[in-house]
């Protein structure tokens, strides 16, 4: 939601106004004419900077649900683009309408119309829990994993493949299906180091299974050339690589590739709004009080 922001202030007086949802909040905290001391200022610009973050929080967008009846609910969802997976959802059938909130166990599939159709997927079945940070990789291939029933992003879809992801807080994921039915599968991607040490040689290990994956399904859908070979074996385990290799195996050119997900925007563009209006408030603040302290 966009926020009104205007400022007014004398040496005697300060107002604020808001045009927004928050509004109403707002003015029951600031009068149209009210005399303000510095107490009273530190409480304003407390509020008026808690507002924009309170609007981010609370996003509710057009959004679908098809529940785990298989019954399709259309309403509004409660979605952040900074949450990648997330474990729960909170659904209103319409605007002014009570909160349901939804746990994973409860949802087959979502959708969140915001600017782009956001969507994921549930997903039953084995992740992986090895690390592949640098900083906190262990002595020896780590195979462990999880079964566990989380929300899949859905990518990018295809005539050939479905790409998705997951994310937690050991590391990103990738998944694929070649049909609406399969189960995904993760790509694999490990890295660790070797128990000892050979000849002084870099004992760190890349175990780049997701790229013999990728060659099998685009040799498997006659999508495979030579360029498309030698880019797989130089690719990285990184969303803009695998999105490429999925897009040239589903016969995406790139305008095709662009309007179908790939990456989207992230929260980055409201956090630098909030940001500018912090900055014009805090200008604002000090001309007030320059203005009293003569």
């Amino acid at each position: 939601m966009a926020l009104q922001l205007r400022v007014c202030y004398s040496k005697k007086d300060f107002i604020i106004f808001i045009a927004g949802d928050e509004w109403l909040f707002l003015k029951k905290t600031i009068h149209h004419r009210h005399a303000v001391t510095m107490k009273q200022l530190k409480t304003l610009l407390f509020v008026v900077l808690s507002l924009p973050f309170f609007s981010l929080a609370q996003n509710y967008q057009p959004g679908t649900v098809v529940n785990s009846k298989g019954d399709t609910l259309h309403g509004f969802i409660n979605y952040s683009e900074g949450a990648d997976n997330p474990k729960r959802i909170s659904f209103k059938s319409d605007p002014s309408g009570a909160v349901v909130r939804l746990k994973v166990n409860d949802v087959k599939y979502f959708n969140v119309s915001v600017g782009y159709l956001a969507e994921y997927q549930r997903y039953e079945g084995p992740v992986s829990t090895d690390f592949t940070e640098i900083n906190h990789l262990y002595i020896g291939r780590d195979t462990g994993f999880r079964i566990d029933t989380v929300f899949l992003k859905i990518v990018q879809r295809g005539k050939n493949l479905t790409l998705f992801s997951f994310t937690d807080d050991i590391k990103e994921r990738f998944f694929i299906a070649k049909n609406p039915w399969d189960t995904p599968v993760e790509l694999v991607y490990r890295i660790y180091y070797n128990s000892n040490e050979e000849n002084g040689r870099d004992r760190t290990v890349y175990e780049n299974t997701f790229k013999k994956q990728l060659y099998q399904i685009a040799n498997d859908s006659n999508t495979i050339t030579t360029f498309l070979n030698n880019y797989i074996n130089e690719s990285e385990y990184r969303e803009r690589n695998i999105v490429y290799i999925v897009s040239k195996i589903n016969g995406y050119s790139e305008t095709d590739a662009s309007k179908s997900n790939l990456s989207k925007p992230r929260a980055i563009n409201k956090v630098l709004a909030i940001v500018g209006i912090l900055v014009i408030v805090g200008a604002v603040i000090d001309g007030f009080i320059a203005l009293n302290s003569h």
